[in-house]
C-alpha cells in the first residue's frame, strides 16, 4: 500500500498545472532544481495571440520556479501571432531555457520571434512551416539550432543570430524563398551540423552581415568556409542594435481595411477573424458581421512590429435584397454562408 501511495503521489506531481495563461509541468530531475516546462494545453484548447513566456512562475504549492523549457509541440499548429522568450540566466551566466522539438511548428499566423539571452538551444523542427514568420532574433546564449528548425518558413526575410551560436542543423533555413539578410554576431562562423543549412542555389540571393572586426573569421583567404563564403554579398556591421518597425495603424472606410506605418517600405502581414461564436458552415446561416483584424509590419533588416488590432462591426444585410440577390451574398450563389465570409474577408483587407 505504501508503494501504491508513493506512485500515486509521484504521478500527481507530474500532472500539468495552469499558472496564468499557460500550463506547466514540474521537472522530476534533481539537476533541474524543480524548474518547470511549459506544455501543450491538456484541455484541448489552443494558445493564441501574443505569447510572452515568463522567466518564473509561482506554482500552487507557493514555490517560485524557473521556466526551463518549452515542451514538445506546446504551441504547434496554434493561431499565435508573436513570440517573445527572454528566459533566465543563472548565477554562472548560463542560459536556463530550451525550446523543444516542434514547439512552434506549423503556426500559420506567427509573424515574429524574439529569443532572449536566457535561451540555450532551439531543438529540431521548432519553427518548421511557420509560413507567415517574417523575422527571427536568436539570443546571444543560444549555442545550437536544430535540424530543419526554420524550414518552410516561406515569409522569412531576416534572421539575426547571436554571439554564442556554434551549430546550425541541416536544412534549418531551406525552403525560405523570401530570406534576404542573415546577421551573424558571433566572433566565429557557426558550423553546419549534419548537412547544408541553406540550399546552394539560395546563397547567391543572400546578404551576410558580420561584425567588422570578425570579417576574416567568416571569409578566409585561400580556404573554403562553407556556406559563409558563398553568400551573394557580405557586409560588415559596427553595431548589434536592431531597429524595430513601428506599430501599424488600421483604418476602415467603404468596406475596406487599410494599413499604414511610420517605418517606410514595410510590408503588412494580416489576419481577419470572425467573432460570431454561433457562426458555422450551415448554408442557411447568415454571414458574420463582427470581425477582428490583426496586422504586423515587416521589413528586411528590421524586427517585425508589435501587433496592431481592431474590431469592426459591419452592417447586417440579412433579408435585404438588392438587384435580385440578398445583401451579404458576396458570391451571388443564392446563399449567405461561410463562402461569403471568405469573400468578405478578402474584400476587407483589399486582397
Amino acid at each position: 500500500m505504501f508503494l501504491l501511495a508513493s506512485m500515486s503521489l509521484t504521478a500527481s506531481a507530474q500532472d500539468p498545472e495552469k499558472v496564468g495563461d499557460y500550463w506547466y509541468k514540474i521537472s522530476p530531475y534533481s539537476w533541474q532544481n524543480g524548474g518547470v516546462t511549459l506544455v501543450k494545453d491538456p484541455t484541448g484548447k489552443d494558445y493564441s495571440g501574443n505569447i510572452v513566456i515568463p522567466n518564473e512562475i509561482i506554482t500552487a504549492d507557493g514555490v517560485t520556479r524557473t521556466v526551463i523549457g518549452i515542451g514538445e509541440r506546446a504551441f504547434s499548429g496554434t493561431s499565435i501571432m508573436s513570440v517573445t522568450i527572454k528566459g533566465k540566466v543563472d548565477e554562472y551566466g548560463d542560459a536556463m531555457l530550451s525550446i523543444g522539438e516542434r514547439a512552434f511548428s506549423l503556426c500559420k499566423s506567427l509573424s515574429s520571434v524574439t529569443i532572449g539571452e536566457g535561451v540555450s538551444r532551439i531543438d529540431d523542427y521548432a519553427f518548421y512551416g511557420c509560413e507567415n514568420l517574417a523575422s527571427v532574433v536568436v539570443g546571444d546564449n543560444v549555442y545550437r539550432i536544430g535540424w530543419q528548425a526554420f524550414q518552410n518558413c516561406s515569409s522569412l526575410t531576416t534572421v539575426f543570430l547571436g554571439k554564442s551560436l556554434r551549430y546550425i542543423g541541416a536544412s534549418s533555413f531551406v525552403d525560405c524563398p523570401q530570406l534576404k539578410d542573415v546577421y551573424c554576431y558571433g566572433d566565429y562562423s557557426p558550423s553546419q551540423s549534419g548537412g547544408r543549412i541553406f540550399k546552394d542555389d539560395q546563397l547567391k540571393d543572400l546578404t551576410l552581415h558580420v561584425p567588422e572586426a570578425c570579417y576574416d573569421n567568416y571569409i578566409f583567404d585561400g580556404a573554403d568556409n562553407y556556406p559563409w563564403q558563398h553568400f551573394g554579398k557580405t557586409e560588415t556591421v559596427t553595431s548589434t542594435t536592431v531597429e524595430k518597425c513601428a506599430k501599424p495603424t488600421i483604418s476602415y472606410e467603404n468596406g475596406t481595411v487599410s494599413f499604414a506605418c511610420e517605418t517606410e517600405g514595410v510590408e503588412f502581414n494580416s489576419t481577419v477573424e470572425y467573432l460570431e461564436e454561433s457562426f458555422n458552415n450551415v448554408s442557411a446561416f447568415p454571414a458574420p458581421s463582427k470581425f477582428r483584424v490583426k496586422v504586423v509590419a515587416v521589413k528586411n533588416g528590421y524586427l517585425a512590429s508589435e501587433i496592431a488590432e481592431e474590431k469592426f462591426d459591419l452592417p447586417s444585410y440579412v433579408g435585404v435584397k438588392t438587384d435580385g440577390y440578398e445583401q451579404g451574398d458576396e458570391n451571388k450563389d443564392g446563399k449567405v454562408n461561410v463562402a461569403d465570409h471568405v469573400k468578405l474577408s478578402n474584400i476587407m483587407v483589399d486582397k
